[in-house]
């Protein structure tokens, strides 16, 4: 692949490292601090996706003065590893856009459960400014445990607001958020009965409070919630339970038996409309919120449940930001469905240039560290003096996930938008 640019960053404490394929995540370094001087992006190789950062001779100790010291960590190896890696990327990508030279990496692999807590407190012993990450909340809890009597902020990659304190951020585009701007506009559609499918699991659960407490705030809605097993979902009996099914077959059962016994043209009408039926009866939903935890759910929901009676020309499906992937555009069972979701047309440009360095499509959480790093990249550029007070501006911020507001008590307001599935293409409703 050929190279418009070079990221530029130093490293200051070896004179090689090199990021194995993602074939091999486990032998990933996981503790690295890297200087912005030069990075040397290597996508030609028999792997093609390799990345090796070279080392330029420097004055350590003059470059940390003005150096802002900034601890990433993110899941470098384990299952999570191609997420970790993309959050670098971005953070990387950052920092050659915005061609600062005054920033100092130290990168924490938090996939590595033996050694986590152990290089944490060691970099704590340095001089450091900020901590960005982690992505889970288990472990933000854990580092937030061993950091709050070092009064070091850290902006976590998570979307659970349950988390966020003083001092502690969360950076993602969170759960209740996104619920509140969808309800809101459905509200005002007139919508006010809904189905909503659901895992049993910690996310179903996070999702059936923000909506209940949503329900409390407007008495004229109804929800009733069907749950499902994440771990091995049966699709087709979900299906049924949501549309009640098995009754309505019932029902229809006994409405032909009935017209069967009545002897008039009306009736015999009626049954030969009711023989080409599965069910007898109204849906007691206008309208059905999917919110799965991978997009394969959500496709095989919305290819079954018209089997059963959800017809999507009839009932308005409503889904989460999952859907802002372009596979949604494929499934005929989301047209016209609509989400909340973040910037697409800027999420699309940004993947577009994460895409002409890295030769790979960047994880849907990359643009969050591509939008941090290069915030305080920004505020710390011209006099050398970043404060995490900096970034608690009033009018607040506009990055590649959009508009964001940062607050001093850890919350961070954000301005999702709706888009409508329609003919192939995401449609800005709002």
């Amino acid at each position: 692949m050929y190279l418009k640019k070079k990221i530029i960053l130093l490293i200051a404490f070896s004179t090689f490292i090199s990021f194995l394929s993602c074939e091999t995540p486990s032998n990933y370094q996981n503790e690295t601090t890297t200087y912005n001087k030069s990075i040397k992006l290597d996508n030609k190789n028999k792997n093609n996706n390799s990345l090796s950062l070279q080392i330029l001779s420097e004055d350590k100790d003059i470059a940390q003065k003005q150096f802002l010291n900034i601890v990433l960590m993110l899941p470098l190896s384990g299952k999570h590893y191609q997420i970790g890696r993309s959050l670098l990327n971005s953070a990387q990508l950052a920092i050659e856009k915005k061609d600062n030279k005054k920033i100092i990496f130290t990168i924490i692999d938090t996939g590595d459960e033996g050694q986590l807590l152990s290089r944490l407190y060691n970099v704590l012993k340095d001089d450091i400014d900020i901590i960005i990450g982690p992505v889970f909340s288990e472990k933000v809890n854990q580092v937030r445990e061993i950091t709050k009597n070092n009064s070091i902020p850290i902006i976590a990659l998570s979307n659970n607001s349950e988390i966020q304190d003083e001092g502690l951020y969360v950076f993602g585009f969170k759960l209740e958020d996104e619920i509140k701007r969808i309800l809101n506009y459905s509200i005002k559609r007139d919508l006010k009965k809904y189905a909503v499918l659901v895992p049993r699991n910690e996310f179903g659960i996070r999702v059936e409070r923000e909506i209940k407490k949503f329900h409390d705030k407007n008495n004229l809605s109804s929800f009733n919630f069907t749950f499902y097993n994440p771990k091995s979902p049966s699709y087709y009996d979900v299906s049924k339970d949501v549309s009640n099914f098995e009754e309505r077959k019932a029902n229809l059962e006994k409405k032909i038996k009935q017209l069967e016994k009545e002897n008039s043209e009306k009736a015999k009408e009626e049954l030969k409309r009711l023989k080409k039926l599965d069910t007898y009866g109204q849906l007691n939903f206008e309208a059905l919120i999917i919110f799965a935890q991978n997009f394969q759910e959500v496709s095989n929901f919305s290819s079954i449940l018209p089997y059963y009676d959800v017809d999507p020309k009839k009932v308005q499906y409503i889904g989460s930001s999952l859907w802002a992937k372009n596979l949604s555009l494929k499934e005929p069972g989301l047209e016209n469905g609509y989400f909340a979701s973040l910037d697409i047309d800027n999420r699309r440009k940004f993947e577009n240039m994460y895409f002409e360095i890295f030769n790979s499509k960047p994880h849907s959480l990359a643009a969050l560290s591509y939008d941090i790093v290069g915030l305080i990249s920004d505020l710390h550029q011209d006099k050398n003096n970043f404060t995490i007070k900096k970034l608690h501006n009033s009018n607040g911020f506009i990055g590649m996930n959009g508009w964001f507001k940062i607050t001093s008590d850890g919350n961070v307001l954000r301005q999702p938008k709706i888009y409508k599935i329609k003919n192939q293409k995401f449609s800005l409703l709002n």
